[in-house]
């Protein structure tokens, strides 16, 4: 019983203390990052300059540490991100700013209605680019030991661009992401260019220099200008009964041998049947299909999830006016709970299925892991851990 005090006691001096004690700590840290940032060729008036405006957040290693009990389900998802006043606001602005948009288009080859989707998607078209100093955001997360190494990079750029663009320390998201298009300070660096010719590459305050950016972006990372992202498709009834790799990229040509027909009813064109496609089942063998082309995947390396990616495709289709899925019609699925997920993985590692953490996220190693399942056991390969396929994984 005395320990058991003991240990409550010692618990609570630690939580009382340690904001102060971070503090405290978040001080001796920015002496050593000045060494390291100066060897990283940051300038000594920078480091002067800025530095000693880094405050510690504890705000935003709450919000680091806060992971949501439960991921939601896709229709609950597409239906927040793909709203009519979203594409609406879209369909305006595509007029409003028609004319940059096709010298943008002409440059880089991505679309008007994907820039606006992402625009849309990232700051609510620009209304939504955050509040938190960024500087003191990724100072707080460099100094924090989770992700450190990654968030000391992503700070020593952050002074950089603020050495080389000689713009203010820019407002953003707690995560340290910033402007129209919420790039993180080394895609900034890598990637951002400066469209009005002013000399300088600000992607907060010029419009002209975010667009672009975002464009040259997507164009490095293979946008291809003659690919549309992906549409839904329709699986014939005996679908699951085929023995074929379903994880796998083929031709269009292959998909249509398939019998997967167009969701629109339209007969796929000659020109296109070369195309490499491969199925992405968000909700599962149960919900929506669709086949998607290389430039999903050019969506996925700005955000990795097919969420993300299948929002962006859908919202860009939307703005543009043309035909695409009915979000309405998708049947609203369970939400996957965390805990749930933490029990599959055991289960899945005890069964030599899983090597990866015991997290409660269901990333790449999990579904992996869950198509191996599933293919063992004689269900459809959809990576999609649907009710059903908790209760016989947990029984």
């Amino acid at each position: 019983m005395r320990k058991l005090k003991f240990i409550s006691y010692l618990c609570l001096v630690i939580l009382c203390s340690t904001p102060i004690q971070a503090e405290q700590g978040f001080e001796l840290w920015k002496k050593q990052f000045a060494q390291e940032a100066a060897h990283q060729n940051v300038s000594l008036d920078v480091i002067e300059n800025y530095l000693p405006q880094m405050v510690y957040l504890p705000q935003v290693i709450e919000l680091d540490r806060k992971q949501p009990e439960f991921k939601l389900s896709f229709s609950n998802y597409i239906k927040r991100m793909v709203t009519a006043e979203r594409v609406h606001k879209g369909q305006r602005l595509l007029k409003e700013k028609n004319e940059i948009l096709s010298k943008v288009q002409a440059k880089y080859g991505v679309p008007p209605a994907y820039l606006l989707a992402f625009w849309g998607l990232e700051t609510n078209f620009g209304q939504t680019k955050g509040k938190t100093d960024v500087l003191s955001a990724l100072a707080t997360l460099s100094y924090d030991e989770r992700r450190s190494s990654f968030f000391t990079e992503q700070l020593i750029a952050a002074l950089k661009i603020l050495q080389k663009e000689k713009v203010n320390s820019p407002k953003g998201s707690w995560a340290g992401a910033f402007g129209h298009f919420q790039f993180m300070p080394t895609t900034f660096y890598q990637y951002a260019v400066d469209a009005d010719g002013d000399g300088q590459r600000d992607i907060v305050n010029s419009f002209p220099d975010a667009l672009a950016s975002a464009a040259n972006y997507l164009s490095r990372m293979g946008w291809d200008k003659n690919l549309i992202w992906g549409r839904e498709v329709e699986l014939p009834p005996d679908f699951w009964n085929t023995t074929f790799d379903k994880t796998k990229t083929y031709p269009l040509s292959f998909w249509k041998e398939q019998g997967i027909l167009r969701m629109d009813g339209k007969e796929y064109q000659p020109d296109e049947l070369n195309i490499l496609a491969h199925l992405v089942l968000p909700s599962g063998s149960k919900g929506p299909v669709f086949l998607v082309y290389r430039n999903f995947d050019v969506i996925k390396r700005w955000n990795r999830s097919d969420f993300y990616a299948l929002a962006i495709g859908i919202l860009a289709d939307k703005i543009a006016g043309k035909e695409t899925s009915d979000i309405n019609s998708f049947e609203t699925e369970d939400n996957l709970y965390k805990n749930d997920i933490i029990l599959v993985q055991q289960k899945l590692k005890s069964m030599g299925l899983y090597q990866g953490p015991i997290d409660g996220q269901f990333g790449s190693g999990t579904k992996k892991a869950l198509l191996a399942y599933q293919k063992k056991y004689h269900l459809p390969q959809d990576g999609f851990l649907s009710k059903e396929v908790l209760e016989k994984i947990l029984k």
